[in-house]
């Protein structure tokens, strides 16, 4: 029998790519919804996410997937190319050229002027953090402009992450020419990325995910622990029936580090240890309702990006896609907490509110429609990943029949974690 624990995006792909083989898997999640963080809500005409607002596809593999299950995406408008950031109080369009970094009042006169020696700085060691990328690379830019990339979409600390596991494809272009403009110009001509997500938000994905998975789909039943049982594995469940057993010849582990450490505990303690070093930063995704007055230019765009604060940034979904704010309002979704602010992103839900408006100077108080909170929310490539994987899988490897998936291995958006739970999948199953 082949077996997935965790229907997110990673175990409803790895479950997918099992029955588009011809096996039919049993899919075992603890909550009583498919799709992990991924999920939408619909609330007085207002269409919420309870996590990730859209997919960027850079390879084609959501087309190709979305062709599989006859979806069809919506793109985002041009709205998307407009992009804030937030520096000092004062927020600035966030440059989208090379020629708008010269132009923007978002730099002073000396950081302008460090972006030019970038074709001739030394290549950055293996290790470097992402802070020590970007100050090598752009100078005296290059501090903030690392920290306003990688917080939206670590909410991280720019001194902490390994750039080359947080932002591979830019470390390599980095590597292969000695320079970011020179990688740039190099790749340009290739595939163009697309931003879109589905008429009726991102649980479309998922709930066509679950429907070509088949019947083997349990919710609400949880896994308790994991031993082996010959050549392969024997699970403790749990159910609103109560406790039972299933054997696994093979089994894909697509629930989060920390839960994943749990269940293997019994079974590889060294495994489970190594796991538990991974951490992820915790998100109070908290959507509210205002006037279009009462907001200023940024609604029209994408969002704006804050790093280093509390509210590390905020999305105006109505602005990208039709039919998430009815007329004449507007649908903000902020983002509270982060690694550097992990404790703000508990505060009740009156005081994150406040917290929102007063930071995004608010004319007015909006309403709240909605507080999602995930205590795992974004994955940290502190400094040192690539080796702690390349540990996990060398220990992993240990378990024939056994693969783990997800969000905190290879890459944290929604495209990375299908692509690892595919290739999990075909690794067990080739």
């Amino acid at each position: 029998m082949f077996v997935v624990a965790g229907a997110g995006a990673a175990g409803l792909s790895a479950a997918y790519e099992i029955r588009r083989r011809g096996t039919d898997p049993i899919v075992v999640e603890a909550a009583d919804r498919a799709g992990g963080k991924i999920g939408t809500d619909e609330q007085d005409g207002f269409l919420t996410e309870r996590g990730p607002l859209a997919l960027l596809d850079r390879t084609g593999d959501l087309a190709r997937l979305c062709g599989e299950l006859g979806l069809s995406r919506l793109y985002a408008s041009s709205a998307a190319k407009e992009r804030y950031v937030e520096r000092d109080g004062t927020v600035y369009a966030l440059p989208r050229g090379p020629g708008d970094f010269f132009r923007t009042r978002l730099l002073d006169g000396a950081e302008k002027l460090s972006l030019l020696a970038e074709p001739v700085r030394r290549r950055s060691p293996p290790d470097a953090s992402v802070a020590h990328f970007f100050g090598r690379r752009l100078g005296k830019a290059g501090p903030f402009l690392g920290d306003a990339v990688q917080t939206g979409i670590y909410a991280g600390d720019p001194d902490s992450l390994e750039m080359a596991s947080s932002f591979p494809q830019l470390f390599q272009l980095e590597q292969r020419h000695g320079s970011i403009l020179r990688g740039l110009l190099a790749a340009r001509g290739g595939k163009r990325t697309s931003l879109s997500s589905f008429r009726g938000g991102l649980r479309e994905l998922v709930d066509a995910l679950a429907k070509a998975v088949g019947p083997g789909l349990r919710l609400e039943t949880r896994v308790l622990g994991i031993a082996k049982q010959g050549a392969g594995f024997r699970l403790q469940l749990e159910d609103r029936s109560g406790r039972g057993e299933m054997v696994a010849d093979k089994l894909v582990i697509a629930l989060p580090a920390p839960q994943a450490a749990e269940v293997l505990s019994g079974i590889a303690p060294r495994l489970a240890e190594r796991l538990r070093a991974l951490t992820a930063a915790p998100i109070s995704l908290v959507h509210l309702a205002a006037r279009t007055e009462d907001l200023g230019p940024m609604q029209r765009g994408f969002g704006v990006l804050r790093p280093g604060t509390p509210v590390v940034g905020a999305l105006f979904p109505g602005a990208l896609f039709p039919g998430r704010a009815p007329a004449g309002s507007v649908l903000i979704s902020a983002l509270v907490g982060g690694a550097r602010h992990a404790s703000v992103a508990s505060r009740p839900d009156g005081e994150l509110v406040e917290l929102v408006r007063t930071e995004l100077k608010m004319t007015a108080m909006p309403r709240l429609l909605r507080v999602v909170r995930w205590s795992h929310a974004l994955p940290q490539y502190l400094r040192g990943h690539a080796g702690r994987i390349a540990e996990i899988e060398q220990l992993a490897a240990g378990y024939p029949g056994l693969e783990l998936a997800g969000a905190f291995y290879r890459g944290v958006s929604v495209i990375d974690c299908l692509r690892d739970g595919a290739r999990a999948a075909s690794r067990l199953n080739p």
